[in-house]
């Protein structure tokens, strides 16, 4: 963790707004309200309360590099239920064209009304079991990456990418595949971090011609490099097809500006459009909306939501899974009062959904959020338990996505969060001495 919890949210944020109004955003039917915008500092603040009374000031310690985890009883746990989840995914999708993004655009929009109207879920058996053993996947990605000296490429290909790659599949949503790729980048940025030192204490500074540990071969970076690609054009296919289904491009221009209360007619606009083309435009607006768009509906969240504490239905995926089954109506009464304010099937930030499911209540998960992410860093900062490390591709992407939703909502987050912490318990912590020199080694 380079960053202090509290640094990296005020960037985040930061970074956020100044893309809003850089970027030719203009708002339609929509405001942006002084009010809105305090409460929303008003809820960073707390989290960077949070984070720095947990954490204090460290000074910067390397990882002990006699100490490293045993993840055998871990590997197995996390094995076990991603075999769990593919299997369940390959019976829920039978039957079904998985590549037909039309379709899963269908599924998903579905999905969607039929929470709004408290229909039944019609979600299968099969389905249930990959919702809550497929995050494990992620676990296990940041584990094959960050902590084995050679990571395997076909186990994190099978056991980390393959559940996730099935569920996105079969649900035609894109936020699994996005949050996998995160934790494989920052497992890899780790792979330095908890290597180099140990590399140091084993003589590796004395053969500067030994290619270092935690770096991956030619052949590696080329498939990470392939699945990136693979991974942007699905991305941009999914958003292509959505605009398909309207009329086109500039229909889906229409439909923002229309139902979405935002378009991309700003100053600079027509600059876009000339060196850009509509697609490559319509593309460039569509991708930093999703970045930006938190800002906006927390922002009329903060200022116009009177509808009920949602008590986690709103937040958070299985909370909202298990109301929809005790009492549909509730749920959708809250959803209700969101749709009246435009904001139902929006990206609410961290921050707005945590007002909708708590209201100022919101503030003590928001400062306990903070304080977790202090602690962690912590931990890492001090060097003296590697299973910390486990935590801190999470502790991060909770942060970055926080313009989306809180590390416990997006993505089913809090579900990978209970694997996080099955993880967590069953590595061991083992010290290890280096190899001997072989002066030592022959007594000399």
């Amino acid at each position: 963790m380079k960053f202090h919890p509290a640094a990296l949210m005020l960037m985040v944020w930061s970074i956020c707004i100044a893309l809003f109004y850089i970027l030719p955003f203009q708002l339609e039917s929509r405001t942006i309200s002084l009010y809105g915008v305090m409460v929303l500092l008003v809820f960073i603040a707390v989290y960077c309360v949070g984070a720095a009374s947990a954490s204090g000031r460290l000074p910067q310690r390397p990882m002990d590099p006699h100490v490293t985890v045993d993840f055998r009883m871990t590997d197995r746990i996390l094995i076990a239920a991603t075999v769990i989840a593919l299997a369940a995914s390959v019976m829920d999708v039978q039957g079904r064209n998985l590549f037909n993004l039309i379709d899963s655009y269908q599924v998903r929009s579905d999905r969607a009304s039929g929470l709004l109207n408290a229909a039944e879920s019609e979600s299968s058996i099969w389905f249930q079991i990959a919702f809550l053993t497929s995050p494990a996947a992620y676990v296990y990605l940041i584990r094959e990456i960050a902590f084995r000296p050679r990571p395997i490429l076909w186990r994190a290909a099978v056991f980390g990418l393959g559940p996730i790659l099935m569920v996105s599949l079969a649900s035609g949503g894109r936020n699994p595949i996005f949050y996998a790729f995160l934790c494989a980048g920052l497992s890899y940025l780790l792979r330095g971090h908890i290597f180099a030192d140990r590399l140091a204490a084993d003589g590796a500074k004395k053969r500067p011609k030994r290619r270092p540990i935690f770096k991956l071969n030619m052949p590696a970076r080329v498939l990470i490099g392939v699945l990136v690609g693979c991974m942007g054009i699905y991305f941009a296919r999914v958003f292509i097809v959505r605009a398909d289904v309207v009329g086109g491009i500039d229909a889906m221009f229409g439909i923002a500006s229309s139902s979405w209360g935002v378009n991309f007619n700003g100053p600079f606009a027509d600059l876009y459009f000339t060196l850009l083309g509509p697609d490559l435009t319509y593309l460039v607006f569509v991708f930093v909306w999703y970045v930006v768009q938190g800002f906006v509906m927390a922002n009329t969240i903060f200022t116009n939501y009177d509808g009920p504490m949602m008590w986690s239905a709103y937040g958070i995926d299985i909370s909202s899974a298990v109301v929809r089954r005790l009492d549909s109506e509730f749920l959708a009464t809250g959803f209700g009062h969101l749709l009246g304010l435009n904001t139902y099937g929006f990206l609410p930030s961290a921050f707005g959904s945590l007002y909708v499911d708590f209201k100022f209540l919101g503030l003590l998960p928001c400062f306990l959020w903070g304080w977790l992410s202090g602690i962690t860093y912590k931990k890492v900062k001090q060097g003296r338990d590697p299973r910390w490390l486990l935590a801190a591709p999470i502790v991060v992407i909770g942060i970055l996505l926080s313009v989306i939703n809180t590390p416990i909502g997006f993505s089913n987050g809090l579900i990978t969060h209970l694997w996080l912490v099955t993880a967590f318990m069953s590595a061991r912590v083992m010290r290890w001495r280096p190899a001997p020199a072989p002066a030592e080694a022959a007594g000399g």
